[in-house]
């Protein structure tokens, strides 16, 4: 993808300032050796990995777990109050403390959220001609922020506009544009203070740009995530009145902005805004499916749709046991089942993995035709490491060892941590691998 104008200038600065602190502060290979003493440095998270044991999260620089040279322990309340947590693999941050002997090496425990500092991503990416998995998302998605932070609307509206037309992929199959709207998402547990300051951004972008659909699409995310704070979490018995009527007060708010600019039809997002919406407010099935297939009319290939709706069928939500798992096997054959439908079912169950413990015990869903889906995606993006990565973890968790052993000959030199986590867990696939039964 081209840098959209603007970007270009903006990046060549950022370079600079990037090389102005790497001068300032070493890497995790210059203080590893400090130990006892306090130490900073900045370096590239390589994986993230959660202790239950410990509760709390160890960050691994230098290489992922067991193969960092400095790992940082941070405890889970501590973590959620972190720049960018939930997405750090790839980031380069800052960190101060005492460095200690560990079991697993040396060691730093953060104490305080001034001892981390997340850096700035290089805004180069959004001209970056291939992207691949979701490390590459979370700096395209960075980047994005940064431009919205200082108000940088002609560029956001570029390079929306620009990802509208072209219809442009991550190298895993996936969608740019969705990826740039998610960049706006704010967490439920995020302040008052940066709600009202994102809302204050908004008010300047409209300002600047008056009627922007691009913004109007932003705002109406804006309003569905204000409404899930409202709500609040845990089950729907432990919501308070106040927190239901904050829902469905700001998810009307959003359907409004929505159905009024029709024109905002040419976005994909418009619809899969709207399928959150309908979530919230419990549509009837029959409504929901006319806005599903409303969509997928207009863009077949926008995978978000597919997946809000298994999202909607599951038994949490509007549907059954089984039900989100008859909707993939239903989508595959209007897809075509052997190819395009197979790949389609396999990214619908990806999509549904996090709702399971285990998605093969707990769902009747096909491991062959889920193999049969990567497969068909790998012949379309044969350069996606990111897939290759899912597919061998797949493998593992189907105890498909004939398929693994294959997989892991073309990743075991470059695995993906987003996918792994850790080390271990990619050893644990060798050993299953090393087992020569086949299945």
């Amino acid at each position: 993808m081209k840098p959209p104008p603007f970007v270009a200038a903006a990046t060549t600065f950022l370079l600079l300032a990037a090389d102005v602190i790497a001068q300032q502060l070493p890497d995790v290979f210059h203080v590893a050796d400090k130990l006892g003493e306090l130490v900073e440095f900045q370096d590239e998270v390589k994986a993230v990995s959660y202790s239950r044991s410990t509760t709390g999260f160890y960050l691994s620089f230098g290489g992922a777990y067991p193969a960092q040279v400095v790992s940082v322990w941070v405890s889970a309340e501590l973590y959620d109050q972190l720049p960018g947590h939930g997405a750090l693999v790839g980031r380069v941050v800052r960190i101060k403390g005492q460095l200690e002997k560990s079991p697993s090496g040396p060691l730093v425990k953060l104490e305080a959220r001034d001892q981390f500092q997340l850096l700035q991503t290089d805004e180069a990416v959004l001209g970056k001609q291939l992207l691949d998995g979701r490390m590459d998302s979370n700096q395209f998605k960075a980047a994005v922020r940064q431009h919205f932070a200082r108000n940088d609307f002609e560029t956001l509206e570029i390079l929306a506009e620009e990802l509208r037309q072209s219809r442009e992929r991550f190298a895993d199959g996936s969608w740019l544009s969705a990826a740039y709207f998610n960049a706006f998402d704010l967490p439920a547990d995020a302040s008052p203070e940066r709600y009202e300051k994102f809302e204050q951004r908004l008010a300047e972008w409209d300002r600047a740009r008056p009627g922007s659909l691009v913004r109007l699409l932003v705002q109406a995310g804006f309003h569905i995530d204000r409404a899930w704070q409202a709500r609040g979490e845990g089950y729907a018995p432990n919501v308070t009145a106040e927190g239901w009527h904050g829902l469905k007060r700001e998810l009307q708010t959003a359907r409004q902005l929505l159905e009024s600019h029709p024109a905002a039809k040419t976005y994909p997002e418009y619809f899969a805004r709207m399928q959150t919406i309908a979530l919230g407010q419990g549509w009837p099935k029959e409504e929901y499916f006319r806005l599903f297939s409303e969509a997928t009319t207009r863009e077949p290939d926008y995978y978000d749709f597919y997946f809000k709706a298994a999202h909607f069928l599951s038994p949490k939500w509007r549907g059954v046991k089984g039900e989100w798992q008859e909707f993939a096997e239903q989508q595959r054959h209007q897809r075509g089942a052997g190819g395009a439908g197979d790949a389609l079912y396999a990214r619908i169950v990806w999509s549904m993995k996090g709702n399971h413990s285990d998605v093969f015990r707990d769902s009747s869903i096909s491991w062959e035709t889920i193999a049969a889906g990567f497969d068909h995606m790998l012949r379309e993006y044969p350069n996606s490491r990111y897939l290759k990565n899912a597919y061998a973890k797949f493998a593992w968790r189907a105890r498909d060892r004939a398929r693994l052993r294959k997989l892991l000959a073309e990743i075991r030199n470059d695995p993906d941590m987003n996918i792994w986590v850790n080390l271990e867990n990619l050893g644990m696939a060798e050993k299953v691998a090393a087992n020569r039964g086949e299945r």
